[in-house]
């Protein structure tokens, strides 16, 4: 396993207006910086994918700020799961971070519909503007606006709930240079994994 320490700035929200927005900036618009590690377990698995614990800190910035942990319960034939949840000013929230899939995140707006239906007043989807993959960077937050746009526009999803819906757009550095992470810093910690699996 080869370890790269990273952090989240640049946060943006969309939509910019809307109950959600409103309720939750106070809270949102604290966020400066998320420090978080990534790691390549084998560069033969899944391309060499990167696994980020940006989850758990955000999680933990959230509540240093003011927001209360919270236990969204789901009935028994949902096997579902979310990242986490939260309180702030009386609303529950549930949050999905999608890391590294812009294909999922259709899945990630039918989970927040979900999340709603059981109990959440409002639901984020947080994603990478910058996403390196094999083919290059992704902005899935650009993705995410997209097809939330397309939602609305082809009726793909209930209004109501859509509109309860905040993206949380965010870029991702190299900790070691304050530079944007990129396809350059996917292939080191690739090759640094596989140097270590070759010395084993």
């Amino acid at each position: 396993m080869t370890s790269f320490q990273a952090y989240a700035a640049e946060f943006e929200l969309y939509p910019q207006k809307g109950e959600a927005f409103q309720c939750l900036l106070p809270l949102l618009s604290r966020l400066k910086r998320v420090d978080f590690t990534l790691r390549v377990d084998d560069p033969s698995v899944n391309q060499g994918q990167m696994i980020s614990s940006f989850d758990e800190e955000l999680k933990k910035t959230l509540l240093a700020h003011g927001a209360e942990s919270l236990n969204l319960q789901f009935p028994p034939n949902i096997s579902q799961e979310l990242d986490f949840a939260f309180m702030f000013m009386g609303r529950r929230v549930a949050v999905e971070i999608e890391k590294t899939n812009r294909e999922k995140i259709l899945r990630d707006i039918l989970k927040c519909h979900m999340y709603h239906y059981f109990g959440a007043d409002f639901a984020i989807i947080g994603l990478p503007k910058n996403y390196p993959h094999t083919h290059g960077i992704w902005n899935l937050f650009e993705f995410g606006v997209n097809r939330i746009s397309e939602c609305k526009t082809y009726g793909f999803g209930m209004p109501d709930r859509l509109e309860r819906i905040l993206l949380l757009g965010y870029s991702q550095h190299d900790t070691s240079t304050n530079q944007l992470l990129s396809k350059q810093t996917r292939q080191q910690m690739r090759s640094k994994a596989a140097e270590r699996i070759d010395v084993r």
